[in-house]
């Protein structure tokens, strides 16, 4: 295979800034056309394939492989990334009236939408697209914010190319199909990618560890933490001159780009917000705990308070150990959920999140599950209990069992005779066990 093309500081920087890039592959436009051409007598004959569009249309592979995507995404999730079992080929009809814009669920799971970047999508133009033709459009910046009425305060951007065209996103980016007054059909391939293993250095062409992006637009503090996470390490940050009080007061009253401002500045103090950051994760997941499981595919632990205590970093994890030990299950859940976010700076909790997987809550078994799968091989003690985890009442514990067992490895050998069951379970569960397999070498 020929070398990656790896992105650079500035492309790196830019995504965690706006949510995406943008690279072109180095085929030919033949090679284009003939596998547009593949789609459209797939279509004709069966109707849209689904999850099967890769293997029915196998020349797909070429188009992840080319060294500028497989180069972008080793760039964003590192070497080892993970190809996920969702992907799916859009076809927007000539006069369709397109989508709105959205925030894409993840499939077969209720995922916390986190501010690292862990989860990526690809979309593949195989033919040129117009903004005549229903290009996919996007709300560049917007992949912090979960309301619509803080994404809307972004204009949007079509994403429109030669064939060959591939945008990467950040998950959790607000993204639509845009109305397609064409007299043909827009088709796009879009492709789901997950980081299997947490960042120990740059994985892109890493040359100055300077921020040098200008934006206060995600707040400035969350593009700092999140660059200085992706490339393995911290930079100290002196505290604003604002009032612990005042912030606190903003984390109840303004609007979300203002709350994930405060959140950010009270991560700053360290250790010192503790008290104030506890009290509004107390607050949240009782105030929010009706509206986020009334929300389709929402963790229970969407708070803003979640993403402040994993920005403090080392000082919140004995007090998530503690709420472990809470009665209320919701507290339970989101402290899971922040040792998750933490990876590997958690990883002395392994034991007691191998405790929580046998918690009474789905929603603490799930969020306990992927924080020892972020651990990855350091868990590697806790592997007894993630395979029983595989058989769990609810599959979308047993996916994240799996893609837990897969990303911690070799080490998880001990799970291969039940991974090798759950490959005949749902399309997700069984195409994590089979990835785990894969990466244990089985």
């Amino acid at each position: 295979m020929t070398a990656p093309i790896l992105l650079t500081d500035a492309q790196i920087q830019s995504f965690i800034t706006n949510g995406y890039t943008t690279v072109h592959t180095a085929h030919d436009p033949t090679f284009h056309q003939q596998l547009h051409q593949q789609i459209e007598t797939l279509y004709a004959a069966t109707g849209n394939p689904g999850n099967d569009i890769l293997p029915k249309i196998s020349d797909l592979y070429q188009v992840l492989q080319d060294p500028s995507v497989h180069g972008a995404l080793q760039s964003l999730l590192g070497p080892d990334y993970g190809i996920h079992p969702h992907r799916h080929c859009h076809q927007n009809l000539s006069g369709s009236v397109g989508q709105g814009m959205h925030q894409d669920s993840y499939e077969n799971d209720q995922n916390v939408r986190h501010h690292r970047t862990r989860w990526t999508m690809a979309f593949y133009y195989p033919h040129d697209v117009t903004v005549d033709n229903g290009p996919t459009a996007i709300l560049p910046a917007t992949q912090y914010y979960t309301s619509s009425e803080q994404a809307h305060q972004r204009d949007e951007v079509a994403l429109c190319g030669k064939a060959g065209t591939v945008t990467i996103v950040h998950y959790d980016l607000w993204h639509r199909a845009m109305p397609n007054p064409s007299e043909c059909d827009r088709f796009m391939v879009k492709f789901l990618f997950t980081r299997m293993s947490e960042p120990h250095g740059p994985t892109w062409d890493y040359n100055d560890d300077t921020w040098t992006t200008d934006s206060n637009d995600p707040p400035a503090l969350l593009c700092r933490r999140a660059w200085d996470w992706m490339r393995g390490t911290e930079t100290a940050i002196v505290p604003s001159d604002t009032p612990t009080d005042d912030l606190a007061r903003v984390l109840q009253t303004a609007a979300e780009a203002e709350r994930l401002h405060a959140i950010y500045a009270l991560a700053a103090r360290g250790a010192d917000a503790m008290p104030v950051l506890l009290e509004a994760l107390h607050r949240e997941a009782a105030e929010r705990l009706e509206a986020n499981l009334a929300a389709s595919y929402t963790n229970p632990s969407q708070l803003e308070a979640v993403f402040a205590l994993s920005a403090v970093g080392r000082p919140a994890v004995p007090h998530m150990v503690e709420l472990l030990d809470d009665e209320d299950w919701s507290l339970r859940a989101a402290a899971a959920d922040v040792l998750g976010d933490l990876g590997a700076t958690a990883s002395d909790t392994v034991s007691r999140l191998a405790r929580a997987l046998d918690d009474e809550s789905e929603w603490v078994r799930r969020n306990a599950v992927e924080a020892l799968g972020n651990i990855g091989p350091a868990a590697a003690e806790a592997v007894p209990a993630l395979t029983q985890r595989l058989q769990d009442s609810e599959s979308w514990v047993r996916h994240n069992a799996a893609l837990a067992l897969a990303k911690i490895g070799p080490a998880a050998a001990e799970a291969v005779p039940t991974l090798q069951k759950n490959i005949e379970d749902d399309h997700y569960v069984g195409a994590n066990a089979a990835m785990a397999l894969e990466r244990i070498n089985s």
